[in-house]
This record gives C-alpha cells, structure tokens and sequence, in this order.
C-alpha cells in the first residue's frame, strides 16, 4: 500500500520534480561521462607524452569528482528541502487521517528511491550516449588515433556514479525521516500561512553599506591588476575584500535600488512593476548568503572557462612560433665536448639530420645582467630584494653568423650589427622589460676589448633552445670579429631537421624517449639537454587538454548548482507568495499581466548574480591572464564566446524550467 501510495505521489506531483529529476539526471550524466574518459582513453593510440598528460586529467578529474559530489549532495539535499516545505500540508493530512510518522517516513523513502533510481537510469543512459562523443573529443583535442576506437561502457565509471550517488541518497532518506519524527502536527498544517520573515532594512543605512561594499569591491579590483601584491596575505586580502564586497551588495542592494526606483515614478508605479520590485526585494532580503555563493560560484565559472580556452588557443599560436625545427640539443661545455662528440660516441647516425647548425656560446664577467638593464638594473636592487645574484650572473653570448644562421632555420629576422654593435634576444617578459630599457639608455658594452653600442632599441623575442614556454632570459649577439677563448665558452648547440628518410613516427618516438637521452654510454657531463619538435606540440596539446577537461568539468557543476539554487529558491518563494497573486486576480488582474509581472521578477533575481560575476569576472579574467602568461589578448574572446553559450544553455534553460513551474503554481492552483 505504502509503494502504491509512494508511485501514485510521484506521478500527481511529477511537474514539481521536473527541476529536481532534471539536476540529477544532469548530475549523474556528467559525473558518469567525465569519470568514463580513463576507460575510453585506453583505446587511443598516442605518444608517451600525450599519455602521461590523459594520465594527469585522468587523476585530476577523479580528485575534482569528490568535491562535485559534495557539491552535487548539497544540491540535492536542498532541492529535497523544497520539496518537502511544498508538502507540509499533505503531511498533516496523513497524521490526521491516523498515519504514523513512521510511514510517511516509509513513503518519503519509497519516493526517494523510485526517483533516484529513474534517474540514475536516465543520467547513466545518457551518460553512456554522450562519452562516446567524449571519446571522440579527447580524440580529436589529443590528436589521437581513432583506429582502435569501439563503443564502450565504462563499469568502473558506472560503479563509481551509483556508488557516490547512493550515499547521496542515503543521507537525503535520513534527513527525511529525522525531519518528520521531529516536526509537529500544527506546524505541518500552518506551513502555508508560514512565510519566510522579511525583515525591512533601513534604506539610509543599506545605501552606505552599498557604497562601502562597492569601495571595498573597487579596491580589490585596482590591487589585483594594477596594483603590486608581493605577499601570499596580501593576495588573500583581495580576495577577502571580494567575498565581504559581494556578501554586501547583496544584503543592501535591495534597500538601496528600492529606493531609487521609488523615486522614478514614472517606473515603478506602471503596471504591477511596484509589486515586483517589492517581490524582488523579499528574494533578495531572504537570499543574502545563497545569492552571494551563487554569484561566485558563476564567477569562479566564467573565469575558468574562459581562461581555459583562451590558453588553449594561446598554447596552440605560440607552439608553432617555438617549434621550427625538429630538434634542438644544449650541452655545457665543462668537459670540452660538444653536442656532435657526444653523439659520435654513441654512435649516432648523422644522416638523420638535415640543415644542421652548430654552434658555441660564450660567457664572460664582461657583461652581466645589471650592465644589460643599465639604471633599470640600479632601481630593481633598490626596491626589490633577492635578486643582488641574478642581476650578477653572466649573460650568455653568440656571434652574429651564428645567430643568424639559427634565425634562419627557426624562421626569425635575421640582425645587422655592422661593425662595432650588439643586439639581445630575450622571450621572457620580466627580461625583455628591463633589457629594453637598457637598449634605449644605448648602454655601452665592452667585450674582449672592443666597444659596442646597440644597434637594435629593442629585444630580439627569439631563442636558441625550443622550448614549450618562453624561457630565454636573454643572449647578447656580438660582431664576427670579436674573438673569444676557449674557456669562455659555456655552451655547445646543435639545431637541426630530419631527413625525410628518418621523418617517421618510430624515430620521433625514440628522440622523445629516455632511451636516446640518458644512454648509459653518457657520463654526467655529457648528458644532453633535448627539445624536439614532436615533444613540445604533445605537451602543449596534453597540458591544454588537462586544462580543458577539468575546467569544462567544474565549470558545468558550478554552473548547474548555481541555476539550481535560483531555481529551487524561486518555486519556493512561488508557494509561499502565491496567495499575493490570488488577491491580485481577484482585484481583476488579468493572467497576462500576471505572467508579465512574474517574469520581470524572475528575470531580475536570475540576472542580477549573474551580472555581479560579469563585473567580477572582467577583472579576475584579467589575473588568470596574467598568472597564465597569456599575451595574445585577442586569444581570449573566442573562449568568452564558448563560456558565454554554456552559461545561456545551462543558466537560460534553468530560468525557463523555474518560470514554468512559477507559473503553473501561481496561476493555476490560485484559481482553485
């Protein structure tokens, strides 16, 4: 009788769980699809590098699953919570009609289990659906082998999603029954008349507070992109500052905008538009602390997502601006051997290479750091501490012919000193910053007897080793005619191409591999510093993939919780308001106008959390940026696009659902 009465509850009341069956399905669907790429991942065929990088978001998106169960069970809990105030009254009922709470207790767990196990089912189905087209986008973003590739379920995926989902489910079952052996008779059948308490808030008050909060949100903005934070305190401050700033505005905005919008009469008396903005009032009143997590929980989302694939595009420009050739090797030259002895000695086949360069770099106490910068090296000593050993150590040097020739082969500008000039190549940002100023001070070197002055006014951003990141700190290229003696040199180099012959996939495996690098013929000094073309495009592809999945990942949890909670709060406010809506059709109010009224009310409390974490995201975007070492700024717009269409889908489709249930539980149920 009670499992009737449980399956008969569901189907009368299965418009109200439409939001509830929907996040879980979605929840179950994300958790089965991310935790199913370690299966379906073992079917492509790539690079060791590549595989070490699915490796990595293999365990990272493992690690994040904890904490988007515990996010998903938090959700679920208060989705639960919903449901259970809109049946208080039915509760009662049951009591009066001699029920013990012992059996409702029983349904409540009839109920839960009917409908977590439909949408496990749902959520897995799809689930299952959608990896395959995972599997085709790790695929195609590790730039994979799909010959292997077969439809595939993951079981270990699966079990981990019933596994998480059920404890979830066990802890909504005991909530319930704790709140019904606890609750009282009367309090069940009152529910209706027991609206939230709204209290009114001083509107002077909330205005200065408003004011306050924006200030402090203005600072944090100003000190963590135009400002200098040194210390990991400092850093913590802002964001300090940015969690109060936000917590804030939420509780006085609704005082303070009130107010305003008081006085512009012309608005707020048209239409029913007084009586939404006293019922966006109460919602903001009651929502301080869950509008405050919502509104960074989608900030948190806009700037991940769109970080993540701006780096990606990023990584994808600047690996084919470092990777120009197929090799690369450095070797110091503390033992007098070169890059070739060493290779002689292993017996390496030369006509592997094609194009290929070699060349020394030299060192000298002549020039150092600090005689590069010019006044910039005086002031960096003056106010920043710790880099008295850098600003003191040697900077590497290269002839002209030299340099040119590696221009040539990277594909780069090639200098003209004449006579008596110098030229420096830098990449990094915090190098080419002072060394440029240096080269318009036209610092004046003196190497080996000759004098130079600089030909370039700025940096030359080339390099000599390929490398995956900007890595050279600076190289000083000098005339042909300065000579250098032997226990000068620092470094040999050796850049080359392969012949077609050796340009094959089996023999870019073996120059990737330890084998070629650590051979046990190598002595410590003669061990070889190798950066290959092949290596430097899988790991920006694995790098920007990890990023990519774990992003996508959090970001549509964060996302999904966020609209939840908005949506679970507005059905919520639904039922407790719907009596308002009753008079007001009463007074002839038609459902037209009702439904206008409403959606303006919605649309404001949806928009308004979402509008904070804009504002909040066009300066912590700014950050991420910057920590991430993205120059190109145009990188970035395309990923604000790609973020911007999920937030529309998931955020949008949330509102819509919410809206529709309002609506149904205002207006119809008001007519009965």
């Amino acid at each position: 009788m009670l499992i009737r009465l449980s399956i008969k509850n569901i189907r009368k009341s299965i418009k109200d769980y439409a939001i509830y069956f929907f996040t879980l399905v979605l929840g179950v669907c994300i958790f089965y699809v991310f935790n199913a790429i370690e299966g379906q991942s073992s079917m492509l065929e790539v690079s060791r590098t590549k595989s070490d990088s699915i490796d990595q978001m293999v365990w990272a998106i493992s690690s994040m699953s904890i904490v988007v169960s515990l996010i998903l069970g938090f959700l679920i809990v208060y989705a639960n919570r919903f449901l259970m105030k809109k049946r208080n009254r039915e509760f009662g009922i049951y009591l009066i009609l001699g029920m013990k709470k012992g059996d409702i207790a029983k349904i409540l767990f009839g109920e839960t289990l009917l409908v977590g196990a439909v949408s496990l089912t749902a959520g897995l189905l799809l689930g299952i659906g959608l990896s395959q087209f995972m599997s085709l986008l790790v695929a195609h973003m590790f730039e994979a082998d799909m010959g292997r590739f077969v439809f595939t379920v993951s079981i270990p995926a699966i079990g981990k999603t019933i596994l998480y989902f059920v404890i979830i489910y066990v802890i909504v079952i005991l909530m319930d029954t704790v709140l019904i052996m606890k609750t009282r008779l009367i309090d069940l059948l009152l529910s209706k008349k027991k609206n939230e308490k709204v209290h009114l808030k001083n509107p002077v008050i909330c205005c200065i507070i408003f004011v306050a909060a924006c200030i402090m949100l203005g600072t944090a903005y100003y000190n963590v992109t135009a400002g200098q934070l040194d210390t990991e305190a400092e850093v913590m401050i802002q964001i300090l500052l940015g969690i109060v700033g936000t917590f804030l505005v939420f509780w006085s905005v609704s005082g303070a905008l009130f107010q305003i919008m008081k006085k512009c009469s012309g608005i707020y008396y048209k239409r029913l538009n007084s009586f939404a903005f006293s019922e966006i009032r109460s919602q903001v009143n009651t929502s301080v602390a869950a509008g405050t997590i919502i509104c960074l929980l989608l900030f948190a989302t806009i700037c991940i997502l769109s970080s993540a694939f701006a780096l990606k595009d990023y990584k994808a420009k600047q690996v084919k601006k470092v990777a120009g050739i197929s090799v690369s090797m450095e070797k110091w030259t503390t033992d007098g051997k070169t890059v070739r002895d060493v290779l002689e000695k292993s017996e390496f086949d030369f006509s592997a290479f094609q194009d290929c360069h070699e060349f020394y770099t030299y060192e000298t106490r002549e020039v150092t750091m600090k005689d590069l910068m010019g006044s910039a090296g005086e002031e960096l000593l003056k106010t920043q501490q710790g880099f008295e050993e850098f600003l003191d150590s040697e900077v590497e040097l290269i002839h002209e012919s030299d340099y040119n020739r590696a221009a040539e082969l990277y594909g780069y500008k090639k200098v003209h000193l004449g006579a008596a000039g110098y030229a420096v190549s830098a990449t990094t940002e915090f190098s080419k910053k002072y060394f440029n100023k240096g080269l318009k001070e036209k610092v004046r070197l003196t190497i080996q007897g000759q004098v130079l002055d600089a030909a370039e006014e700025k940096c030359q951003e080339t390099y000599l080793m390929m490398s995956y990141s900007d890595q050279n700190m600076g190289v000083v290229i000098v005339p042909d005619t300065i000579s250098f003696p032997k226990e000068s040199r620092h470094a040999s180099y050796l850049l080359a191409d392969y012949s077609p012959k050796y340009d094959t996939k089996e023999f870019r495996n073996y120059m990737d591999s330890d084998e070629f690098r650590y051979q046990k013929e190598f002595t410590e000094d003669e061990l070889l510093s190798v950066s290959t073309q092949s290596e430097i495009y899988d790991e920006s592809i694995g790098s920007s993939g990890v990023v990519i999945f774990v992003a996508i990942y959090l970001g549509l949890v964060f996302i999904i919780s966020g609209a939840a909670l908005l949506a679970l709060k507005e059905l919520s406010d639904a039922i407790d308001g719907r009596e308002k809506y009753r008079i007001l059709q009463q007074l002839g109010v038609s459902e037209k106008e009702l439904g206008h009224t409403l959606f303006l009310q919605m649309a404001v409390f949806f928009a308004f959390p979402l509008l904070l974490a804009m504002i909040h995201s066009i300066f912590g975007i700014q950050v991420c940026i910057e920590l991430l070492s993205i120059y190109d700024i145009k990188a970035i717009i395309p990923a604000l696009l790609i973020c911007a269409a999920m937030i529309v889908g998931i955020y949008g489709g949330y509102f819509l659902l919410s809206y529709r249930g309002c609506k149904r539980i205002i207006i119809t149920k008001r007519i009965r």
